[in-house]
């Protein structure tokens, strides 16, 4: 049981605490149905510590502890992270449904990004960003400028020494497509290419003539916050996420796999965004 050295934030510290949860309760040799059952609880509670979707109370925390048989020095660690977990912060300015990615992106060691058509959240300028932001239709006019900051603020973690690992995948749509017209998109191109320059970050466009690949309609971003711990996937719709843990890693893990190997190699990608600047001008 462990967790970022840093602090990581109350909403992926409920995530780290309901893994270590979790994996005591198979420790145990208890389903989730036996487990819910010996602990009183409604069906779903369990699931939801688990995922780190609810705040772990001081009296759930000791139930769980004498049913699983925790030992008293990993004990103290759960009840920091406990503890930790129940904290306050202000509200991020994201749609609700995005809050806890957005955390989840602070606390991360290591990102894996696909996106079909535009270039995502996580590296987009300010005019890509408002460009993109002006025509949602769940951001209000209130709040585009300061979500673009926001979006600034990620863009730039991601160039600071902390930074964590970035993988990107795009479709070469996202290449043509004007978010903002000619001038904006030159421009988001031409920092996609700088970042193509970090060696933390890695970016590959997968071509038109590519034809089929692993993931038509679904972008995703597979978020690692501990090394060799499973991380967390997240599916995002216009009013609504998904947040999925492991059983499902895998499975988007391989069809990242099967992305990267469909697309364009690093250097091949940073010539074929050239070509398009050069088109832009």
């Amino acid at each position: 049981m462990s967790s970022p050295q840093s602090d990581p934030g109350p909403v992926v510290q409920r995530i780290l605490l309901g893994a270590d949860l979790r994996e005591a309760r198979e420790t145990a040799g208890l389903s989730s149905a036996e487990a819910s059952k010996a602990l009183g609880w409604y069906t779903g509670k369990l699931s939801k510590v688990e995922q780190g979707d609810m705040k772990v109370t001081d009296k759930d925390l000791a139930k769980m502890v004498r049913l699983y048989r925790i030992p008293e020095d990993k004990t103290a660690v759960l009840g920091r992270l406990a503890t930790d977990s129940r904290r306050k912060l202000q509200p991020a300015r994201v749609p609700e449904h995005s809050v806890k990615y957005v955390n989840l992106e602070r606390a991360a060691t290591e990102l894996k990004v696909f996106s079909g058509d535009f270039f995502p959240g996580v590296i987009q300028t300010a005019e890509y960003a408002r460009a993109m932001l002006q025509r949602s239709v769940i951001a209000s006019a209130a709040d585009v400028e300061r979500m673009v900051e926001d979006r600034a603020q990620r863009l730039a973690r991601m160039k600071s020494p902390d930074a964590p690992r970035l993988w990107l995948v795009v479709g070469e749509e996202a290449l043509h497509r004007e978010i903002g017209g000619g001038p904006v998109l030159r421009a988001q191109l031409q920092e996609v290419r700088d970042l193509a320059k970090s060696p933390n970050i890695c970016v590959q466009v997968v071509p038109f003539d590519a034809g089929a690949h692993a993931s038509h309609g679904v972008l995703f971003t597979i978020v690692t916050l501990i090394p060799d711990r499973p991380g967390v996937v997240y599916v995002e719709g216009l009013t609504a996420a998904d947040y999925l843990g492991r059983e499902h890693v895998r499975t988007y893990n391989l069809a990242f796999d099967s992305l990267r190997a469909n697309a364009l190699s690093e250097q091949r990608t940073v010539e074929k965004i050239n070509r398009r600047i050069r088109e832009l001008a």
